[in-house]
């Protein structure tokens, strides 16, 4: 029947509009209406459990699906680690400095590489991997 879609159809469409919808706002973003959203949120939502909330082991996605954040232990340091996703977060991030803010408005500033990575090391920060469930990404530098 030409009204139905099999499981595997239906997956592809809505990999391809989730792929389209990310590419629309990234457009739009880079378009020169980012002034108006000069901030980029990560954000995890996750259920209460028995312990305290953990940073995921697969990352963090930001609100606009541009930059992944990954966090290790190096040492007795948290790293935090910011990836630029795809060819639009490569080109809106790579070569520029960001400043992360995080809770009680501690902050680390970085400078994306030309591979659009982001190091932060947050051993001066009294922080601790509760307090990166939600934190912003704001970009420094003005590039037209």
């Amino acid at each position: 029947m030409a009204g139905q879609f099999t499981e595997a159809q239906t997956a592809r469409f809505l990999r391809t509009l989730r792929v389209a919808t990310q590419t629309a706002l990234a457009e739009y973003a880079l378009g020169g209406r980012a002034a108006s959203r000069p901030r980029l949120t990560f954000m995890a939502l996750a259920a209460k459990g028995p312990g305290d909330w953990r940073f995921p082991a697969a990352g963090l996605l930001s609100g606009d699906g541009l930059v992944l954040a990954r966090l290790s232990n190096e040492g007795a340091a948290l790293v935090l680690e910011l990836q630029a996703q795809g060819v639009v977060g490569l080109s809106l991030y790579a070569n520029r400095s960001a400043r992360a803010t995080f809770a009680g408005d501690q902050a680390a500033e970085g400078v994306f590489d030309r591979d659009g990575c982001m190091r932060l090391n947050l051993a001066d920060l009294s922080i601790g991997e509760a307090e990166l469930s939600t934190f912003d990404l704001e970009l420094l530098d003005d590039q037209s």
